[in-house]
Formats: C-alpha cells, sequence, structure tokens
C-alpha cells in the first residue's frame, strides 16, 4: 500500500461525519453531559395546560393529544402530543417560570435512544403575546434521512436533544434583554417544530437537519416540560380602580391557575367572592366588583393550588 494512498484513507476517515463531534455537551450518561433526568430533584413543577395547538403535516388524529404533555414526564414513548411536521405548542403552568441560576426548565421528548433526535425550537414569553426565542445552534453538515442519527454534541439550545426520560434544559439567562419580557414571569413556553430538510436555519443562519421526511407521527413529540425555578412570590395586582358603584381589580395572573378574590372591612374576617380563571391566552385577568356600601373595604387575590 503506497504512502499516497494512506494518506488519503486517513484523509477520509478523519472527514468521516460519523467520526466527528461537536462543540457541546452529549448525550445523557455521557461524560459532561446537560441531560436533565425526569427524577431530578431540581424539577419542582410541571407543565399543565396549554392553548390549542397547530398541527403540522405528516401527524395522524391519535397523537393530538396535548393533555397527554401535561404533569411530570413519565418515560412513556406513547404519553405524547406530537406536533406534525412544523407544528407548535404553547405551554403554561402552574405560577410563573424565574430565571434562576442555571437551566430554569426543562423539554422533554420521546426520543427511543441517544440520536434519533427530532428538534424544536423553544420560546418564552411573560405576557402570552410577544414571544422570545433561545439563541440555538446545529453544526450537524448533511441531510440525514427519516432514520438517521443526529449527534446530540452538534446541538445546543434546541429541544429534543436527549433521549426519553432525559430533559433538555434553558436558562432564561441567555435571552437577550427586552422590555416586553419579564424573566422571572415567565408563563407561556412555545415549542416550535423543526423540518429538518436543512432549509430551517439556527441563530448563526446554519441549516438545521433533523429526521426527514416523517410520516405518520411526524414532528416533534413533547413529552412534558419541568420547572426548575419557580416564582414564588405573590403575584401583581396591575389594576385597583374605584368607581362610584364598582371596583376593577387586576392582576398578574396564569392560565392554568384559579384565584379567589376575597373582601372584608377589618382585615381579620375575609369573605369569598368568588373563584375565577386565568385568563387563557394573556398574562392578566380582570374583574369588575360590585362596591359595598361600607366607607371602608379592602380586596385580595389570593393563589389556589392545583
Amino acid at each position: 500500500m503506497n504512502s499516497n494512498f494512506m494518506k488519503v484513507l486517513l484523509t477520509l476517515l478523519l472527514s468521516s461525519p460519523a467520526l466527528l463531534a461537536g462543540s457541546f455537551p452529549g448525550a445523557a450518561g455521557t461524560s459532561g453531559s446537560d441531560a436533565i433526568s425526569k427524577d431530578s430533584l431540581a424539577l419542582v413543577a410541571w407543565a399543565n395546560s396549554s392553548l390549542t395547538p397547530t398541527y403540522g403535516t405528516g401527524v395522524d388524529a391519535t397523537w393530538r393529544t396535548p393533555n397527554k404533555a401535561y404533569g411530570p414526564a413519565t418515560a412513556n414513548t406513547f404519553d405524547i402530543v406530537c406536533l406534525g411536521n412544523g407544528g407548535e405548542i404553547i405551554m403554561s403552568f402552574p405560577r410563573p417560570v424565574r430565571d434562576g441560576i442555571g437551566p430554569d426548565f426543562a423539554v422533554f421528548e420521546n426520543s427511543i435512544n441517544n440520536t434519533f433526535l427530532e428538534l424544536a425550537f423553544v420560546e418564552v414569553s411573560s405576557d402570552g403575546i410577544h414571544f422570545f426565542r433561545f439563541p440555538n445552534r446545529s453544526e450537524g453538515a448533511y441531510l440525514i434521512g427519516a432514520f438517521g442519527a443526529v449527534d446530540p454534541t452538534t446541538l445546543n439550545g434546541l429541544a429534543g436533544k436527549h433521549k426519553i426520560a432525559f430533559g433538555t434544559g434553558f436558562d432564561l439567562a441567555v435571552i437577550p434583554g427586552s422590555p416586553l419580557l419579564d424573566t422571572n414571569q415567565i408563563r407561556f413556553v412555545k415549542i416550535i417544530d423543526i423540518i429538518g430538510d436543512g432549509n430551517t436555519r439556527d441563530s448563526t443562519g446554519a441549516p438545521i437537519y433533523d429526521p426527514f421526511p416523517t410520516t405518520g407521527s411526524g414532528g416533534f413529540d413533547l413529552e412534558a416540560i419541568g420547572v426548575i425555578h419557580q416564582n414564588e412570590n405573590q403575584f401583581k395586582i396591575v389594576r385597583s380602580e374605584v368607581g362610584e358603584t364598582t371596583f376593577v381589580l387586576a392582576w398578574e395572573s396564569n392560565p392554568s391557575s384559579f384565584y379567589r378574590i376575597e373582601t372584608c372591612t377589618t382585615l381579620d374576617n375575609w369573605t369569598s367572592l368568588g373563584v375565577f380563571p386565568g385568563v387563557p391566552n394573556r398574562g392578566k385577568t380582570q374583574h369588575v366588583l360590585d362596591r359595598s356600601t361600607s366607607s371602608q373595604r379592602f380586596w385580595r387575590v389570593v393563589w389556589l393550588a392545583p
């Protein structure tokens, strides 16, 4: 075997996609992995409701089950909502997610192994109107086919990086600041499936590849979203307006929570005026109450644990 042939063979081996590793932490169970186990004690709450999904192509009716993404991750590959190719869903929580040290929440998919990875963008919102995408990176360079393998070390800032029972963590601190986003009051997380033919681009403009094409249960399979840092503070009253015969009360709320309005005259004997749900698609709930004829009256809003 001559030396020129050896050089060509060595070049081919070193340039093989199967032998190249990316720049980021690897699969669950490998050294330095950033995977978050569904049983991690860091997880303190779970997404428990959603807005109506927008399904993409290639998803059968049997997988259009958003309620299966509510509550804790189960490691059951069938306990998912399938978004379809290009589909999306907005999830909400009992209490807002807040920015803490390290990952603030984790997104769980149902991949059967470390390399059959279906990917999605992740966006967050504090008001249900303005959404902000996590910076993301994909270093994959090849179309991989319907049953191809994705190297998790080539991925960053994309949901679906890890196999079932292990979530991908997201740190709110990496999102550029905006007056339209309160990172201590994240009420909504949007998951957007990526069609992996390379036409969808990451934050740097590079193509993103994942299994393509997929049908039947095509696209991202959302199993759960776990909360690591939860805002336990009192929610903010954003409007308190006394009229001649009414009292307008508005507060920051979560769509998946319920709230009790109470009133009293002496701050020691509160009376319930009813229980009200958070508004489904906003971060604020407002109610108009009849005013008492008493010269002095107090009102308060109490969050009810699910």
